[in-house]
């Protein structure tokens, strides 16, 4: 999915409906994550840029490394692991 500058909500909630099983498997696995966890980690699966999720969350980039860190610290990511690498693997479970 293409991002750009005019990106609105109606679009971040077409990216939710659109992985929602993904949501699902994660919800079920990791019971502890935030709502703007599961909605950081959906957009991460996506493939969407940290410029973008800022946009599209209306806070600033170094918000979304901030909020990517602490997540990668909940689920124990080693540093040289991507986190699309990760995510796909939740979503192949």
């Amino acid at each position: 999915m293409a991002w750009h500058e005019n990106t609105t909500g109606y679009e971040l909630m077409t990216l939710k409906n659109r992985y929602e099983d993904f949501r699902r498997k994660l919800s079920k696995h990791h019971k502890k994550l935030t709502e703007n966890d599961l909605n950081l980690c959906i957009m991460l699966r996506a493939g969407v840029a940290t410029k973008e999720m800022a946009e599209l969350l209306n806070i600033t980039p170094d918000s979304v490394k901030k909020a990517k860190h602490r997540l990668r610290k909940k689920f124990d990511i080693p540093p040289d692991l991507l986190w699309r690498d990760f995510l796909i693997s939740i979503d192949d479970q």
